[in-house]
């Protein structure tokens, strides 16, 4: 599970479950939510990306992500101007972003002129209908929290099928790529109990790639 509990932390980690979905032959790839860019930077050590652009909100972080991407920018997504050539990047990511934003099916349109004809949005989102979640959901305490589903800076919340429904609204075809998933004997004997009808239920986020539709 990458939902991580430190703070610190969070802004340092390699997301290599995303950046293994990066294309081939990817030559620029913007990094959004990019921390201290060090997914970014490993994208372009390990998989030949050759340039690196991060956007990141909190400026000490931004900082620090400036020492070892090409460009970095400053500053809310939502807002800011996205100044970049139509077609521009072959790769946009977007790790544990979509549900911070206010309105992420507005960024995702806006994000859609940016890539490539083949281009690739890929982005990790935390599961609502995780079996913990539900289970506060059903003893009514759904409550936030200082990381993980119930993130207390989360804005919006997403199952497998709204996820899908975002991006097709938005002017993407989407392909589930993977999941990260909650590990342990609990869950185990949950699966097996259930003869696997459990198995959707241990996610904590799907993984997604997601390709602009032909004009």
């Amino acid at each position: 599970m990458l939902l991580v509990t430190d703070s610190a932390a969070y802004y340092h980690l390699v997301r290599t479950d995303v950046v293994c979905h990066v294309p081939p032959g990817t030559r620029r790839l913007l990094d959004i939510g990019c921390g201290a860019g060090l997914t970014a930077q490993y994208a372009k050590a390990e998989h030949g990306v050759e340039e690196t652009v991060g956007i990141e909100y909190v400026p000490a972080i931004a900082q620090q992500a400036a020492e070892r991407l090409d460009r970095v920018f400053c500053g809310d997504v939502e807002t800011m101007e996205l100044d970049f050539p139509a077609g521009y990047f072959d790769c946009i990511l977007c790790a544990d972003v979509l549900e911070h934003l206010r309105d992420p099916w507005a960024l995702l349109q806006r994000l859609r002129p940016l890539l490539s004809p083949k281009g690739v949005l890929v982005a990790s989102i935390p599961n609502l209908r995780h079996a913990r979640v539900l289970a506060k959901i059903l003893l009514d305490r759904f409550e936030y929290e200082p990381s993980g589903i119930l993130d207390r800076t989360h804005l919006r919340f997403f199952t497998r099928h709204t996820i899908e429904q975002m991006f097709t609204s938005t002017g993407y075809t989407v392909h589930f790529a993977g999941a990260n998933r909650s590990r342990g004997w609990k869950f185990f004997l949950l699966n097996v109990a259930t003869l696997g009808l459990a198995r959707p239920f241990s996610i904590v986020q799907y993984i997604v790639v997601a390709r602009p539709k032909p004009s």
